[in-house]
């Protein structure tokens, strides 16, 4: 008597339609080490947990040249949800993509005024930080 496959948990068949889908369905089988992932399927219930999460981020950098804040892949746990929101589909979301290098570049520049004096830093007493 052959044994029979067991049928995948449900949302495991969905089939990723768009190309962010099908990238972040390769990412998560990869960081899970599982064989499928379905797009409805949640992060968290086939074993994912935060530091799992990180790995995915970096791989999203890296395969999608996109910076999502990372509380967002916790917002957003199924590679459907996920991707409608990297693309900017997701309801009430705007596109990630270089939204976390405009906070940086800002951050940047805030840092450059402090070095050159423009912008002074606050005392205990509220006063500017004089460099005279």
């Amino acid at each position: 008597m052959s044994a029979q496959p067991i049928p995948p948990a449900d949302g495991a068949t969905d089939p990723p339609v768009t190309d962010t889908e099908r990238v972040l369905a390769v990412i998560w089988s990869e960081v899970l080490q599982v064989p499928h992932v379905g797009v409805e399927q949640n992060f968290f219930d086939l074993g994912g947990h935060s530091v799992l999460l990180h790995m995915v981020h970096d791989r999203i950098v890296a395969r999608l040249g996109m910076d999502p804040p990372l509380i967002e892949l916790f917002q957003y746990p199924t590679v459907r949800g996920l991707a409608a929101y990297l693309d900017g589909n997701a309801p009430g979301a705007e596109p990630s993509v270089g939204r976390g290098e405009v906070l940086r570049t800002d951050g940047r520049a805030r840092l450059a005024g402090r070095r050159d004096g423009r912008i002074r830093r606050p005392t205990l007493f509220g006063e500017g930080d004089h460099n005279e």
